[in-house]
């Protein structure tokens, strides 16, 4: 069925009002604002069965798109089959664009404090190396902190990663209201997704977590129920590229950073070790090296 009144382009550059939803996915999420409205806040997970460039943030974005739509007063009639019937505008301003997508908790926060309340974003884990314990451990923990500060905003968080069984169980099974786990057919097309709601997706990550590959996990349970989607597209894709290239290369830069600094400190405690020098020693000779003031704390802190 066609959902919003909204303006979008395909991945061809052809333009179209509306876009096509799979007329459960559009029941499933028809609730949202009624739900917002009595004080929560929703978390959907858009993940890619393991695999990246598999089309979940085109997805994600879509799903994002109806949601604030929704929240914005809009309707969509259908009849007994699930064809469209009649498109209702919203009744308020439709306040979703590229400034709803982050690329990292930190800007997570800082536009959740910012954005009126019930506001939908996208948070766009896009990282191919997710399966490096550091790289989750602080994704999870960006999420902690997201929720004991911004909780009580009741914004809807849609949440995009490659792999949905590395999210801890917290947000995975405990804060999230659904799953999408984007997929692909044995011809390697893109364009279908598993939904998932809070029961499903539950059995699902306690049923995956016990099995070996992410064939075999995607496979633990099965979803509520199959669909389609399109490569319809609520922004420029090409702003939203850029912007995704960006920030990805921000994140390579700061662990890069983070890697440097830790060696630097393990460096400076082999040297106190060694030399059984003072802190404020150490800190003077290394402020004749660098050619700048290194405070005496600096060194304490990097060496504990």
């Amino acid at each position: 069925m066609i959902v919003t009144d909204m303006i979008g382009h395909f991945k061809s550059g052809r333009e179209q009002k509306g876009f096509y939803m799979d007329r459960w996915e559009k029941e499933n999420l028809d609730g949202i604002p009624d739900f917002l409205a009595k004080d929560w806040d929703v978390v959907g997970i858009v993940s890619g069965s393991g695999l990246v460039r598999v089309g979940k943030s085109v997805k994600a974005m879509q799903t994002a798109a109806f949601i604030a739509w929704r929240i914005a007063g809009g309707k969509v009639i259908a009849d007994e089959n699930g064809n469209t019937v009649k498109i209702i505008p919203p009744t308020k301003p439709l306040n979703f664009s590229l400034n709803n997508v982050v690329f990292d908790p930190e800007e997570l926060m800082e536009k959740a404090r910012k954005f009126p309340m019930n506001s939908v974003f996208v948070y766009d884990e896009g990282r191919a190396g997710l399966d490096s314990k550091r790289a989750m451990e602080s994704i999870n923990k960006g999420m902690e902190d997201f929720f004991q500060e911004c909780g009580q905003y009741n914004h809807v968080i849609i949440i995009v990663l490659p792999d949905f069984f590395k999210l801890h169980a917290d947000y995975a099974v405990t804060r999230s209201m659904f799953l999408i786990n984007v997929e692909v057919n044995k011809k390697w097309e893109r364009g279908f997704f598993q939904f998932f709601n809070r029961n499903q997706k539950e059995w699902l990550f306690n049923l995956g977590k016990k099995k070996m590959g992410s064939n075999q996990k995607y496979r633990a349970a099965k979803g509520n129920f199959y669909g389609k989607f399109t490569t319809w597209f609520p922004f420029d894709l090409e702003e939203y590229k850029r912007r995704k290239k960006e920030a990805l290369k921000k994140k390579e830069i700061t662990r890069f950073q983070k890697k440097f600094k830790r060696q630097r400190d393990a460096m400076m405690y082999l040297y106190k070790k060694k030399t059984k020098y003072t802190n404020k020693k150490i800190a003077e000779q290394l402020s004749d090296l660098c050619e700048f003031e290194v405070k005496r704390d600096a060194v304490r802190e990097g060496i504990q």
